[in-house]
């Protein structure tokens, strides 16, 4: 047999005892250490296994071994196309290895992230503002077009909307799930997961079936944040459930960096108040990309800031130079065109805006109109 056979035949018996969903990873970390193998474990004698469980539990992992077979575990995850790596595999994610309560396996569809490439975190509040879904496209965009990964839970508001940005840039994402990697959830975020599977992954300590609850939200954060360099907040409220992740992150040793906002907003005075106790704060992608000295091996951006590879008219050109990534009304459009000698005339304007919004250069939203 050789050594990738045999590692495979070890993965098979860790899926087995990681798909005992109520064995905690601590649990399974001392029957590995007191087995001295995965496949031991499957063998333990019943004193062994209580000696480490206790009675009951050591029932019930009885019970489950009984049950189900670990070759009929293993094919039961290659039938829904599943991956699956832990601690002891070569592939298993080092920055998992290194943090204070590593999972004790990681169930995947799509790839796991490549090690070598940095990667932050982009997070924030699920009912965000406009201005949190702007900023959250700018900087994940910013990364993608870098070669940065975006990691986030794939949630509804800012981690979503980072994801999907991310990938419509020609980067890549990886979400960490609070349930199975087979069940979509949010279901809304459906879209986003069939292409994260297509350019980057879905990871979870979950096995497949598990269905979401919040007792298993607040967990996954911290493999949220061990697989990025940095993490980001976007926007978050004073008291939120974004600051658990920001916790975790600072014990694991992570850079926690976050976007300032107006003083009057609620949804930014939790970054506010992160700038305030010692984050760093961020204001471009490109802040985060030179404190971390990542420069040297991350590719060029696609273009300068400002440059268009589309012809347009003089009129779109005219309106595209005077939008910002936050969205504004007409009127402000046309007063700004007006402070800037522009001829153009309402008509033109508005074509001009058609235009723009035709070519994908800009989306509007109430009324406003904002680069993309």
């Amino acid at each position: 047999m050789t050594e990738d056979q045999k590692e495979l035949e070890q993965k098979m018996y860790a899926a087995w005892l990681d798909t005992i969903y109520w064995v905690a990873g601590e649990t399974k970390y001392r029957l590995l250490e007191a087995a001295g193998s995965v496949q031991k474990i499957y063998e333990m004698e019943e004193g062994q296994v209580a000696a480490v469980m206790g009675l009951q539990g050591c029932e019930r992992l009885l019970q489950h071994r009984k049950r189900y077979e670990p070759q009929k575990v293993w094919d039961y995850l290659t039938k829904l196309g599943v991956g699956y790596t832990y601690c002891q595999a070569a592939d298993f994610p080092g920055k998992l290895a290194e943090i204070p309560d590593p999972p004790f396996g990681i169930f995947y569809r799509g790839r796991l992230p490549d090690e070598r490439t940095p990667a932050v975190a982009v997070i924030g509040a699920r009912k965000c503002s406009e201005y949190g879904r702007t900023m959250a496209e700018r900087f994940a965009k910013g990364f993608a077009e870098r070669g940065v990964d975006v990691i986030s839970g794939m949630a509804a508001g800012i981690d979503g909307i980072g994801q999907a940005a991310a990938l419509k840039a020609g980067g890549s994402s990886y979400a960490v799930l609070g349930c199975g990697v087979d069940i979509v959830y949010p279901r809304s975020n459906e879209s986003l997961y069939r292409q994260l599977l297509e350019r980057g992954g879905v990871l979870s300590e979950y096995p497949p079936g598990m269905e979401p609850r919040p007792a298993l939200f607040p967990p996954r954060n911290r493999i949220i944040s061990a697989l990025a360099d940095v993490v980001l907040v976007v926007e978050a409220r004073e008291k939120s459930g974004t600051l658990i992740t920001v916790d975790m992150a600072l014990e694991q040793g992570r850079e926690v960096y976050a976007i300032p906002g107006r003083c009057t907003d609620s949804l930014s005075m939790g970054c506010n108040r992160l700038i305030r106790q010692g984050a760093a704060l961020a204001l471009a992608p490109e802040d985060i990309i030179e404190d971390m000295f990542w420069e040297p091996i991350l590719k060029k951006s696609k273009a300068p800031q400002g440059q268009l590879p589309i012809k347009l008219s003089q009129a779109a050109q005219e309106v595209y130079g005077v939008l910002e990534m936050l969205p504004i009304a007409q009127d402000m459009i046309v007063a700004k065109l007006r402070e800037k000698k522009s001829a153009c005339t309402i008509p033109q304007i508005c074509q001009g805006l058609v235009e723009l919004e035709l070519k994908g250069l800009i989306r509007c939203s109430n009324r406003q109109y904002g680069r993309l």
